[in-house]
């Protein structure tokens, strides 16, 4: 199928409009908080910075402004609850495009005849958002299928509001330390980057297929690709049967919805952990309960993915909160935020008074959801913003065990998450996934040798001391020298965190990943001895 692409709105046309939308909403104290034209904080209207009035200005400023509305409703390490409950009001659902305004696009895509290709099609959406609108169908054969297509000028449209908002992004972070601060310029293009992904309607079957196909190896389904009648503008798929898990009865404790929201939860931890990449956006409105609870997913717009960077990142992490090191934390998430000027010690009083508070409680008392409000509440503290691909993975994580709550008041998204290590372990150090390693063998040596005299000096220490070194001030040094019980209590954690270390570090050298499991089963016999 051909596609043609949307006629180019210039920048000057897009902005006169936004100002007219702007000076519509009296957002010129808005511009002044941003930095974006001079002001004096004394001629600030305050009544026109209440989350409500901005949620109200995005509204009318099209689909960026509700995508970006949308994502900031997941940012609890940028907003405060006020703006993060505001921006969660803000759904994609828009009065749809008239048929006359669509049928041009099938008419360039699939040619006057297309209505031939079907035996069915209701004119009237099903769905319209702000990126597309959705209708349903019946193919020739009998399949019945979802056709999603761009509406007209959509494309255009992002492309000049965000050239415009990434200028203007420049212009306040120029202007203003603090913003600054907040990186707004690498935020936007993150954000155009991803939402540029969700208008290609050929790339979302792609994702579609790519993480259906790990999927179905856990008994979930996604949509079937009609490939011969998809492209840029116009995607075509089969439609899943059973109820969206939106429409759910979540008050009356039903055994199948329970067992239908664990299946769900289980496919997206195994879809980040063992598969590194998941959808990005699964919500109650993008999962189906099917026939015997089959989980099904739809919508691939937004993909998460985990690198191999962010994942030996994510290792040193586990690292330093295993072994109660709140500097070496602190370390790390001023290094994701750019390194900005901030009381590093403090940073690190406060990082540890953090761990203190979850020190000892077991795993099946953990919810992802108070720890990261405690996170989140310090990063605005402080104003360190999280990179965008964890900012993801983390929306992913709490959007999952939201979903698994409401009907499954009893789960716990950490506890789950064992048995799938447990499994990334096997499946990792399995003789077959060595042998394929053997190839890459000279390159990792070579890396290897780099970091060698380092983790000879830390596999000495481990193998003297029988565990990982810790350091411990004050009084807890003669704690630790008098209870033996305690001593295991440090270095069972650590054994954990090189566990699962050794099975992260697979994916960039089993050399590395031996070293850290040595590391661990040395600990481990010294523990026991």
């Amino acid at each position: 199928m051909s596609d043609v692409a949307d006629k180019p709105i210039g920048e000057l046309s897009r902005l006169t409009e936004l100002g007219r939308i702007f000076a519509r909403h009296g957002a010129k104290s808005l511009a002044g908080a941003m930095g974006i034209i001079p002001h004096a904080q004394k001629d600030l209207d305050h009544e026109q910075l209440r989350p409500a009035a901005v949620v109200a200005l995005l509204r009318d400023v099209g689909p960026v402004g509700v995508k970006l509305g949308q994502l900031l409703a997941t940012r609890g390490d940028l907003l405060s609850d006020d703006w993060i409950n505001a921006f969660a009001t803000l759904q994609d659902q828009v009065e749809p495009v008239p048929f006359s305004a669509i049928e041009p696009v099938f008419i360039a895509s699939w040619g006057e005849e297309w209505e031939a290709e079907f035996t069915a099609f209701e004119r009237e959406p099903i769905a319209s958002a702000s990126i597309a609108q959705t209708y349903a169908a019946a193919l020739r054969d009998g399949t019945e299928v979802i056709v999603k297509v761009r509406r007209p000028g959509a494309a255009a449209r992002l492309e000049a509001d965000m050239r415009l908002l990434v200028r203007l992004a420049g212009v306040a972070a120029r202007r203003s330390q603090d913003i600054a601060r907040y990186r707004p310029v690498e935020f936007l293009q993150t954000f155009g980057k991803n939402l540029s992904r969700e208008m290609d309607l050929a790339a979302e079957a792609r994702a579609c297929e790519r993480i259906g196909g790990y999927l179905e190896t856990l008994g979930a389904k996604t949509p079937a690709i009609h490939w011969d009648l998809t492209g840029l503008k116009i995607n075509v798929q089969e439609r899943l049967p059973g109820t969206p898990a939106s429409q759910l009865d979540q008050t009356g404790g039903d055994a199948p919805n329970t067992t239908f929201a664990k299946r769900y939860a289980d496919a997206v931890l195994r879809m980040m952990i063992l598969n590194g990449e998941f959808h990005g956006d699964p919500h109650p409105g993008n999962v189906f309960r099917m026939e015997a609870n089959q989980v099904g997913f739809i919508d691939f717009g937004s993909v998460g993915f985990l690198s191999g960077t962010r994942r030996q990142e994510i290792i040193q992490l586990i690292f330093a909160i295993a072994g109660e090191q709140a500097r070496d934390a602190a370390g790390l998430l001023l290094e994701w935020a750019g390194n900005p000027p901030v009381d590093r010690d403090r940073l690190a009083i406060d990082l540890d008074e953090l761990i203190a508070e979850f020190r000892g409680t077991v795993l099946s008392g953990v919810e992802f959801s108070v720890i990261f409000d405690r996170v989140f509440a310090l990063l605005r503290d402080y104003r360190l913003v999280l990179p965008p691909d964890l900012a993801i993975l983390l929306r992913t994580l709490l959007t999952a065990e939201g979903f698994v709550r409401s009907f499954a008041p009893d789960y716990n998204i950490a506890e789950e998450t064992k048995p799938i290590v447990a499994e990334l372990l096997s499946e990792r150090f399995s003789l077959g996934a060595t042998r394929k390693q053997l190839a890459s063998l000279p390159g990792q040596l070579f890396g290897l040798s780099k970091l060698l005299p380092e983790l000879t000096s830390s596999v000495t220490k481990i193998v003297r001391a029988g565990a990982i070194p810790v350091t411990i001030d004050g009084p807890g040094v003669a704690e630790q020298n008098q209870s033996p019980t305690a001593n295991q209590a440090v270095k069972g954690p650590v054994v954990a965190a090189l566990i699962v270390s050794a099975a992260l570090l697979v994916d960039q050298s089993w050399i590395l990943a031996s070293v850290a499991l040595a590391a661990a089963l040395l600990a481990l016999l010294w523990k026991w001895r």
